[in-house]
């Protein structure tokens, strides 16, 4: 698990619209399969995000227009399956580890 100051210096630095995967409270990145995620959190406040990573451990965060979205996720194998669990879940997206592409749902 990361420590709280250098996960919320690390969740300030990110640009608008970047990211980060956790697992077990620790940046990850995978050659292959698929990330989705099954539910989540929003904030404007990177220690509240902080929080949220590492009461998780296994999640996604990412920026967008100031907000903080963090949603607990796995990495499965195939984009089937990834699919099935997403849309199962309303999400908008799965992401394929191999090229960094979203795979959109609706």
């Amino acid at each position: 698990m990361m420590n709280y100051n250098e996960l919320v210096a690390m969740l300030m630095a990110l640009a608008d619209n970047d990211g980060k995967t956790f697992k077990a409270g620790k940046p990850v990145a995978y050659k292959s399969g698929w990330q989705v995620a099954t539910h989540g959190y929003e904030t404007t406040d990177a220690k509240v995000a902080a929080v949220f990573i590492q009461t998780m451990g296994d999640c996604g965060v990412w920026l967008s227009n100031g907000i903080y979205y963090i949603d607990s996720s796995k990495r499965v194998n195939t984009k089937r399956e990834a699919v099935a669990i997403g849309i199962q879940h309303n999400q908008q997206s799965v992401l394929c580890w191999r090229n960094m592409k979203l795979t959109w749902l609706a």
